[in-house]
Parts: C-alpha cells; sequence; structure tokens
C-alpha cells in the first residue's frame, strides 16, 4: 500500500474474462488507514500486465484525491 497526500491507496489488478487485467483502485481514510472511502473501478479497461493495471489503478486513486481535494478547498 502506497501514501498519497496522507491518503493509503492500493492499486489491485483483476484478471480478465479471457486474457488481460482490469484495474481497481482503492482509496482509505487518512486517520483510519482501514475504512475505505473510495473504490475507482475500470472495467472497460483491459491491460496486457498485471502490473500495468495495477500502476494504472493508483493513478485513478490520486487523481480522485486531488479532484477531492480541489473541491473541498473550493467549498472554504
Amino acid at each position: 500500500m502506497l501514501q498519497y497526500k496522507h491518503h493509503p491507496i492500493y492499486g489491485v489488478a483483476i484478471p480478465g474474462p479471457e486474457r488481460g487485467w482490469h484495474c481497481r483502485g482503492l482509496v482509505f481514510e487518512p486517520d483510519e488507514k482501514v475504512r475505505e472511502i473510495q473504490r475507482l473501478e475500470c472495467s472497460d479497461l483491459t491491460f496486457r500486465t498485471k502490473k500495468k493495471a495495477e500502476e494504472y489503478a493508483l493513478g485513478l486513486c490520486r487523481a480522485w484525491i486531488d479532484a477531492h481535494m480541489a473541491k473541498s478547498r473550493d467549498k472554504v
């Protein structure tokens, strides 16, 4: 599990129905580190390797955190 802007994030590769991998990104609460606050799935994309799927999932997590933090700043 990696940290991004105080959030634990995790990229998961899920085997596709035939060949290839799909990705799932998980973002956890910064303080609790066990409560999942966002699950990001990309079942329409297929990756050739498990590593590529995991990397893409981590990118989804980072983008979600950045967008979520921007929305929080706009509310202030």
